[in-house]
């Protein structure tokens, strides 16, 4: 299993030097972290960075395959970091999660942060990674909520970014174990790039993306009577977008998705499905600060580990609950504006009409954000 690792994680940098990229349309840019190179003006200094965002998303849904849930709260991550020259940058601190009406604070834990810029535009992370939206994921591979939720992201990081360049390489460590420890292992192993195949001068952009996530749990050492997981997804297709030179309207674009799931050690009782796939053309409209998209999905017993959940064939914590076939209208409304040099908001609403049902589930709500330094 390592070794098809390194196999697949070498062959992807050494491919990635060979093509142009840009980076897909961001529908909550505002959550993006700039993290891509490091500046010669912050040499040899010392500095505390503060990120605080808090956020309020209430889904609304009914479906059998996801259950509603409501989140206010907020993130704190705090920092101080020291770089040497315009090649290196380590960061200590905090992070934690403070969800309203709970008093105790969630994934209290340290942040620490090493990287290093191979090249202007090629940077090596190593700690706590840039993760979350920052992997440019789409919704049915990952559910943006996730960057709120979920631990920071810990391991190992390859990022190539700049104008027209966008490949980002990482391995996140969820659970180290030891010899004799009673919990299995657990990592994801992700990809997500795109090739840009027009001139950064055209108003016309056509973008080849790849997307590719591995889940992996288990291991040699621990004492653990859990079966061995290995189950992933991958998603391609093509991203275009017509860029307006004036008006309100910024620009419009059309991309269409083709996503995939296996599942190499397949449980029926726990995921009935052991393969599948799903197709998703989306069409948006950038009126910034307003946003617009529009698509739909259709889906054969397809699961994503990391995914909007109600993209997916069955609900993982009650497996039995199972919707094979998945026939969705989506339809977003995104409002993302920088307020200030370091304060910016969000507002979203989403919703997914399932078309064999007759129903739909919604969400909708807001996120302000302070980013200090």
């Amino acid at each position: 299993m390592f070794f098809s690792f390194r196999i697949i994680f070498f062959m992807i940098l050494a491919l990635v030097g060979l093509f142009s990229v840009r980076a897909q349309n961001i529908l909550h840019s505002s959550l993006f972290t700039p993290h891509s190179s490091l500046h010669e003006a912050d040499s040899n200094k010392l500095s505390l960075r503060a990120d605080i965002i808090g956020f309020f998303k209430n889904n609304e849904y009914f479906s059998p395959v996801a259950v509603g849930q409501t989140l206010p709260g907020t993130t704190l991550n705090l920092a101080l970091g020291y770089q040497v020259a315009d090649k290196f940058k380590a960061e200590l601190g905090a992070y934690a999660v403070k969800y309203s009406g709970r008093n105790s604070m969630e994934n209290l834990q340290a942040f620490v942060r090493l990287q290093y810029a191979i090249t202007p535009h090629f940077n090596m992370v190593m700690g706590n990674i840039y993760g979350g939206v920052n992997h440019r994921l789409i919704e049915p591979l990952y559910l943006w909520e996730r960057h709120f939720t979920d631990n920071p992201e810990s391991g190992l990081q390859f990022v190539l970014h700049s104008d027209r360049w966008f490949a980002d390489v990482w391995l996140d460590w969820q659970h180290f174990i030891q010899r004799g420890d009673p919990s299995p292992e657990a990592l994801v192993f992700g990809i997500s790039a795109e090739r840009q195949l027009t001139g950064n001068d055209n108003r016309f952009d056509l973008t080849v993306p790849l997307q590719l996530i591995i889940h992996h749990q288990g291991g040699q050492i621990d004492t653990s009577d859990e079966p061995m997981i290995v189950l992933g997804n991958m998603a391609t297709g093509f991203c275009s977008r017509l860029n307006m030179n004036n008006g309100r309207i910024k620009s419009v674009g059309l991309d269409v998705y083709l996503a995939g799931y296996w599942d190499r050690y397949s449980n029926e009782t726990l995921r009935p499905f052991d393969k599948g796939w799903g197709v998703y053309p989306t069409l948006y409209m950038d009126m910034s600060p307003f946003k617009l998209m529009t698509g739909y999905w259709y889906a054969e017993k397809f699961h994503a580990f990391l995914g909007e959940p109600l993209f997916g064939s069955f609900d993982p914590h009650r497996p039995h609950k199972q919707l094979p076939t998945r026939n969705l209208f989506t339809f977003k409304f995104i409002f993302d504006k920088q307020l200030f040099k370091r304060v910016s908001v969000g507002a979203q609403l989403e919703t997914y009409s399932d078309l064999d049902r007759g129903e739909t589930d919604y969400s909708f709500g807001v996120h302000l954000r302070l980013k200090t330094r």
